[in-house]
């Protein structure tokens, strides 16, 4: 398949950029969901090279963070970011209700997988993300299957996982997990005695050092990790596509029509590995095409996300279970930057 009009599309999106930027001198401003500060660093370098001469900042903060003053700048009638990608997928729907996001459908936009994007373009379904436990390669003496593999006795002090009450993707995690063991499931966990780090990254990276052995929530892994995930057997696991718009605020609009449809384009889905978003991205690495895995459901997410009322009583079920969520932000703890950026 030829994707000529997304290639003609940005590179005359890019000279509108450089024009915007050669005469305003403003840096095109990005924030981003995520909970390590380098979680954006492969998609910052591939703009850059992509589009050298367009000045880009990209920051990333817990999605929970960023939405907040994003609310009430927009109530002061000013806005920071140009373009925003987060996890709380609700907020793009409630931003689409008070009229402030700037439509924009880019030639990429006809093969995002339907329900991922606003239909009249005021936000798109950029990326495809997803929790998988992960396990120790060495040190553990067999192979978890499931979530219930996780109360398994040698697992007790060796579980390194964020607080299940810390994020809102990890609380959909344990509310499936409860939807099929029941809540007993939580007060078994609390007796393995796991090791609460905040984020999900630094647990994640975390896998196989320092004696650990498992995360229930966890990332997808590479080959050479110490650490080996995996999808659930017959058990649910999460995926959704963050979402990413402009606003009616952007200064940058030109780099921010550019940054959309980059992250829409087939150029750049076909290059991340991963799931797509997209229709016409063939998966590597040996995965199926998610609508094949029975198993998950990013649109389930989205209608999950949208009920407040239920995340906030999973929150204080697992508060009560677990305890106050402690430590500092993850993109603020010294240790945790060590982890990020393997210097432990």
């Amino acid at each position: 398949m030829s994707h000529q009009n997304e290639t003609a599309e940005l590179d005359a999106l890019y000279a509108l950029a450089k024009e915007e930027q050669k005469n305003s001198g403003k840096r095109f401003l990005v924030w981003a969901g995520g909970d390590a500060p380098n979680q954006q660093d492969q998609l910052y370098h591939q703009f850059k090279k992509r589009f050298p001469g367009i000045d880009i900042e990209i920051v990333v903060d817990l999605s929970k963070y960023h939405d907040i003053k994003i609310y009430e700048q927009l109530n002061d009638g000013y806005l920071e970011p140009d373009v925003t990608m987060l996890q709380t997928m609700n907020d793009f729907e409630n931003w689409k209700k008070m009229d402030v996001l700037e439509p924009f459908k880019p030639e990429g936009f006809k093969h995002i997988r339907a329900g991922y994007s606003d239909p009249d373009g005021h936000f798109i379904g950029a990326f495809i993300f997803a929790f998988l436990p992960q396990y120790a390669k060495e040190g553990l003496g067999f192979t978890p299957k499931n979530y219930q593999d996780f109360l398994n006795p040698a697992f007790k002090d060796k579980l390194v996982m964020t607080p299940p009450h810390d994020d809102d993707a990890v609380i959909y995690v344990f509310d499936h997990i409860i939807k099929k063991y029941g809540e007993a499931f939580l007060h078994e966990l609390k007796k393995q005695n796991p090791v609460f780090v905040r984020g999900t990254a630094a647990p994640a990276a975390l896998v196989g050092q320092k004696g650990f052995l498992g995360n229930i929530v966890g990332y997808p892994t590479y080959p050479d990790q110490a650490s080996q995930s995996f999808i659930p057997e017959d058990e649910f696991f999460i995926t959704w596509p963050q979402r990413a718009a402009m606003f009616k605020l952007t200064k940058n609009k030109a780099a921010a029509r550019l940054f959309l449809a980059y992250v829409s384009s087939f150029e750049f889905q076909n290059s991340r590995g991963f799931w797509s978003t997209r229709t016409d991205v063939t998966e590597m690495g040996g995965l199926n095409p998610l609508p094949d895995y029975k198993n998950t459901d990013p649109l389930d997410f989205i209608e999950w996300m949208r009920d407040r009322k239920h995340v906030h009583e999973l929150r204080t079920l697992f508060t009560d279970i677990f305890g106050e969520v402690k430590g500092e932000s993850p993109l603020k703890d010294p240790g945790l930057l060590r982890v990020y950026y393997n210097t432990l």
